[in-house]
Formats: C-alpha cells, structure tokens, sequence
C-alpha cells in the first residue's frame, strides 16, 4: 500500500487535568452504586480510597478526588441493577473479581 500515511496522537497524562481525578472517583461511587451487590459497595469503595490514598500524592489532586468521591456519594448513579451473586462467582473464578 503506497502513500500509506500513519498518525497517532502523542501519549498525554490525564492526570494533568484536576478534572480528571473528580470524574474517576465519583464515576466509581457510581458503578459500584449501580452494579455491585449492596455488601460488596463498602468493600470496593474502602479498596479504592485505600488505593488512591497510596497512588495520589499531591494534596490538592487528593482534595479534588474526595470532593468526586462525595459527589458520588450524594446521589446520580441511576437505576440500580446489582450483578447476580453467581456472576460475582464466575468473574472471581476468572480472575476477575468485581472487588479491586
């Protein structure tokens, strides 16, 4: 194929945007609100603040995620519709737990 031209975006950090960080903890507030069974939503939250706790390290990019993670918190998550307790199994026997 001649005159084939190929282009890519450069790799960009999103990380860069304070934005960023309040769409990703409110949006997991949210799936966990709506996918996961009620007993798994504590686990699943406490992993995720546990986990960016240790990732995040500026102090105004972690204020930015907990003002997220209480935006989700107030409400917005939709209609809930919980995973079956057998899928819970088979994505955990897959190796793909629905908690981390």
């Amino acid at each position: 194929m001649s005159g084939a031209l190929r282009m890519a975006e450069p790799a960009t950090d999103p990380a860069r945007h304070s934005r960023y960080y309040r769409l990703v903890a409110r949006n997991r507030v949210w799936l966990a609100m709506r996918l996961l069974p009620l007993p798994l939503i504590p686990v699943y939250l406490a992993t995720w603040v546990l986990l960016s706790l240790v990732r995040i390290h500026s102090p105004k990019a972690l204020h930015t995620w907990f003002g997220g993670l209480r935006e989700g918190l107030m409400g917005g998550w939709g209609t809930r519709t919980p995973l079956r307790w057998r899928t819970v199994l088979r994505l955990t026997r897959a190796g793909r737990p629905p908690v981390v």
